[in-house]
């Protein structure tokens, strides 16, 4: 890491996840990212009756770049699922969570095991590594990883309260060496009284803990009570925050679910999780604050990426090919759309879909360039909340065959 590890909590923030459909219809409760292959891994309770109490759970393995899941795993009898790690050792993913024996819904250990697709693991599974509890009687215990310093944490209750305790990871084989090398309790209230919110979740990156609190709220100006604070590991004092999180405030029922610590090369991103939707199925939303610093007031939040476009577009060189970025300049951060489509339209229609990265919380558009039938001219294009970009303006007496779309750039939200 060449920058702090502290993350600006008020700072502009981007998305990885926008509404991926889970395994099953309940809302995500916590994630993890693998560090080589950046594949997230989503833990769900199974289903709203027996599984709350038994701690059965559901892991689901999404891509950052389609936004879609792809594979999943049962765990039986290991707990909420309130907070997950993953690593990543010779060439495997290995998942750190909460295990059994429950108590009150709530793992009273945690363990480690390699991501299995479509197995069921149990508390007497060989693959699961021996179950760790970081003090006789803890309970309401759960892990994190920090995947570029090496470092465990896990969270857990005893009769004096909330505590956190890190570890170091062996490099090698990613195992937990020696005993905790720092414990700190949780906040008092008259330190940081948010901190005593629901807690959704909680990350660590070097000497910083990050905490993440709030209550599923609907969609409202004031972004509910979600806020994350961060704590100090050298004597457990807060050092920023607790920050209101307003991120995506259009997302319906927003829940906070979930912290993780994600490296992308010498910067690393801290990724804050929400559930969403007034009905069944939830469906999961993962946003991002990152270290990376602005530079003369411009910061980009996601690099140019491509647009996928819609069937029956033709091959665009690579000149041509639609792309898109989020950059924050000044504070307002801006979609930013380039290349041009070529195509024969002839009424509204989709054009392309944008990878979950960039899809808005809310419809944004803009008037770009187009031909028309005695020349050029200008039609409405707008990527709506659901990442689709239709382009509006085209008849069967005004044909568009092609659009510029290097002038698209709006306000984000």
């Amino acid at each position: 890491m060449t920058s702090s590890d502290l993350i600006d909590l008020s700072g502009p923030w981007g998305r990885v996840l926008s509404g991926t459909l889970l395994h099953h219809p309940q809302a995500m409760q916590s994630m993890a990212v693998d560090p080589v292959t950046r594949d997230v891994y989503i833990v769900q309770l199974r289903d709203a009756t027996t599984a709350p109490a038994a701690g059965n759970l559901c892991v689901n393995r999404v891509s950052q770049r389609t936004g879609l899941f792809s594979e999943h795993m049962h765990l039986d009898g290991f707990g909420h699922g309130y907070q997950i790690g993953a690593q990543h050792i010779n060439g495997k993913t290995y998942l750190w969570t909460e295990a059994g024996p429950v108590q009150g819904g709530f793992g009273t250990h945690v363990t480690r095991f390699p991501f299995l697709a479509g197995e069921t693991l149990t508390m007497t599974s060989t693959a699961l590594s021996r179950p760790f509890q970081p003090e006789p009687g803890a309970y309401n215990c759960a892990p994190s990883v920090d995947p570029i310093h090496g470092w465990v944490t896990i969270r857990y209750r005893t009769a004096k309260g909330y505590f956190y305790s890190r570890y170091p990871i062996d490099s090698e084989t990613g195992k937990v060496t020696g005993r905790a090398a720092r414990t700190i309790p949780h906040p008092s209230k008259t330190a940081a009284p948010r901190t005593w919110d629901t807690f959704q979740g909680f990350a660590s990156l070097g000497d910083i803990l990050y905490l993440y609190t709030g209550d599923p709220e609907p969609p409202a100006p004031s972004g509910g009570n979600t806020h994350m604070t961060a704590i100090s590991w050298t004597d457990g004092k807060v050092v920023a925050g607790s920050e209101h999180i307003t991120a995506v405030p259009g997302l319906a029922r927003r829940e906070p679910e979930g912290l993780a610590i994600e490296p992308m090369g010498d910067e690393a991103r801290l990724l804050f999780g929400f559930s969403g939707g007034d009905t069944m199925p939830r469906k999961a939303t993962i946003c991002f604050f990152s270290t990376d610093k602005a530079v003369q007031g411009v910061k980009v939040l996601s690099d140019w990426i491509g647009l996928v476009p819609a069937p029956g577009t033709p091959m665009a060189s690579e000149r041509q090919r639609l792309r898109g970025r989020l950059v924050n300049v000044a504070g307002t951060t801006l979609l930013q759309l380039r290349g041009t489509l070529s195509r024969d339209l002839s009424s509204d229609g989709k054009v392309a879909q944008l990878p979950p990265s960039l899809v808005p919380s809310r419809a944004v558009r803009a008037n770009v360039p187009c031909n028309m039938d005695h020349g050029r001219g200008v039609c409405r294009v707008e990527v709506n909340a659901a990442g689709e970009l239709w382009a509006f303006g085209a008849t069967a007496r005004s044909r568009i065959s092609w659009i510029d779309f290097d002038s698209f750039s709006v306000p984000w939200l």
